[in-house]
């Protein structure tokens, strides 16, 4: 894999592109998503927030850095983040590649909005998720199309995976999505926690959650800042076997 291959192979944006990486829905249809800053990652560059690792986690994360930090950046798509909200919401507890990207093209060839796509959704598979869009893009909208977390996590069927899941792919680099991935990454790099629990997320802020010293969510935050999310980007891609701090970085 080359260096946009790595960054679109874990992002919610690869649903809104054809096999050739050509963007096919949403807005900028026809653009190669390696011609544009966004899609492509280049608007994030890891190096620049250095600074806000916490210094007990520094040399856990230089030689990831070092070999994918000028590699591997965060795909998004501005303009599209009711498509990414659908995407997003699809993913629990599901194979994304398989099933996710399937559900995508058949909902959005039938159509963008998402109101219809989600009343088309029981009728592309049986999988709970697809039941479930309808109400959630429903709250979504009634809820004023939200982009912070705790809104997010008002949403009916949404939890503290969907809501950073869809809050890193839409430009918040903060959020940590904490699924299986991660937890099996995170100990290699000097992180010792839990999932969040969406009992707690919906009522406390991060900061001033009892359970914070202990969630690998806030811990993630704490260690990395804003790149949190790209570490998690990164241990996706080392637990699928795509990424080895001790493998040479793919060319650009």
């Amino acid at each position: 894999m080359n260096c946009l291959d790595l960054t679109l192979y874990p992002s919610l944006v690869l649903a809104l592109l054809d096999g050739n990486y050509v963007k096919k829905f949403g807005v900028k249809k026809g653009v190669w998503a390696g011609d544009d800053i966004y899609m492509s990652g280049r608007w994030y560059s890891p190096w620049r927030y250095v600074n806000e690792v916490d210094r007990a986690a520094a040399d856990y994360i230089q030689p990831l850095l070092e070999e994918y930090g000028d590699c591997v950046g965060i795909s998004t798509s501005p303009g599209d983040e009711d498509l990414l909200f659908v995407v997003a919401f699809l993913t629990q507890n599901t194979n994304y590649h398989v099933n996710v990207l399937r559900w995508a093209n058949a909902l959005f060839s039938k159509s963008e909005d998402i109101r219809a796509a989600a009343a088309n959704a029981p009728k592309v598979g049986r999988s709970y998720q697809l039941a479930k869009l309808p109400d959630a893009v429903a709250d979504y909208i009634r809820l004023g199309k939200p982009k912070d977390r705790p809104t997010l996590l008002k949403i009916k069927g949404v939890g503290p995976k969907v809501a950073d899941l869809y809050l890193l792919y839409t430009g918040d680099a903060t959020a940590a999505p904490v699924d299986k991935h991660f937890t099996r990454i995170a100990p290699r790099l000097g992180l010792k926690g839990e999932p969040p629990r969406a009992e707690y997320c919906r009522r406390y802020e991060c900061g001033n959650c009892p359970l914070a010293d202990r969630c690998l969510r806030y811990r993630a935050y704490a260690a990395f800042g804003r790149l949190a999310g790209w570490v998690q980007t990164m241990s996706y891609l080392i637990d699928k076997g795509l990424a080895a701090p001790t493998r040479g970085a793919p060319r650009r």
